[in-house]
């Protein structure tokens, strides 16, 4: 025989599971509970109403009990997720100012290409001319 997997693998949830179920169990003793008070009542006269009402007492105080558990748990489970939500907020705008510094540094990257492309374009008319000029001297000099 195969065993079932269950579909919920994290323990404080089982808890929480379980804490339902037994709440939903004990819902449903009452409501036998009270059932079978009424159709006892129906069919006899002579019926003791105190010690229903003590033993209809006593499951509803183990119900509050498993409801202030359920709820206690719940409590928890919100805070729990308020601090992941805060944690998961304070990550998100780490990465956010990191990826804005990559991106600035990739613009201030292309502007520094596009200056040493422009400087590399850039006539030098000056030297050319003291260049030719230069080489018109020791031309005229080797020549005459």
């Amino acid at each position: 025989m195969t065993q079932l997997t269950p579909l919920v693998t994290d323990i404080s949830l089982q808890s929480v599971l379980a804490s339902a179920d037994l709440a939903r169990t004990q819902s449903l003793a009452i409501l036998d509970l009270l059932d079978a008070h009424h159709a006892s009542s129906s069919t006899t006269t002579d019926s003791d109403p105190t010690a229903h009402q003590l033993a209809l007492s006593t499951q509803q105080k183990k119900l509050t009990a498993h409801l202030a558990h359920l709820r206690g748990l719940n409590r928890k489970a919100v805070l729990g997720v308020r601090s992941t939500k805060q944690e998961t907020g304070e990550a998100r705008q780490e990465i956010d100012a990191l990826h804005l510094q990559l991106q600035n540094l990739y613009y201030e990257q292309r502007h520094l290409r596009g200056e040493i492309a422009g400087c590399e374009d850039y006539e030098y008319v000056r030297c050319l001319v003291l260049w030719i000029t230069c080489c018109e001297a020791r031309h005229c000099y080797f020549w005459s």
